[in-house]
């Protein structure tokens, strides 16, 4: 009985009814329960760790193959700006696919100091490529 005339005196000095408090309680409760999740969720708790494995850059060859490579990607490689990477695309074209890395020295404005230094972010497709384009042609 003590307990009762307690509560009701904190609600009389709230100056709320019964009905008003539980839904206070209910939604202090829900708010508390919200920040716990959120806290989980942005402290990674509970959840397995990510692992990434880093490779050595020295390591790590990518190679465009120029006979497929389009234009803005041929632009990633050293000293091949717009121009460049149009005019290698624009052969491949008109020519075929390229029979080697060497076939770039045809194209004007690509020179063996721009070739020696792409050539190690080059590759060149297949050889039949070139030859089954020949045969339509």
């Amino acid at each position: 009985m003590e307990w009762k005339t307690r509560f009701d005196r904190v609600l009389e000095t709230l100056d709320i009814s019964t009905k008003e408090f539980l839904v206070l309680c209910i939604l202090f409760s829900t708010l508390f329960a919200g920040i716990l999740v959120k806290y989980f969720l942005d402290n990674h708790i509970g959840f397995k760790d990510i692992e990434i494995l880093r490779q050595n850059p020295q390591e790590l060859h990518l190679q465009l193959d120029i006979n497929h490579a389009e234009w803005y990607e041929l632009m990633a490689l050293p000293q091949i700006g717009e121009k460049r990477a149009r005019a290698i695309v624009e052969y491949r074209q008109n020519y075929g696919p390229f029979s080697g890395t060497e076939d770039l020295l045809k194209i004007k404005g690509i020179n063996p100091g721009v070739l020696e230094e792409i050539r190690r972010y080059i590759k060149v497709g297949d050889i039949e490529e070139k030859e089954a384009w020949q045969n339509s042609n």
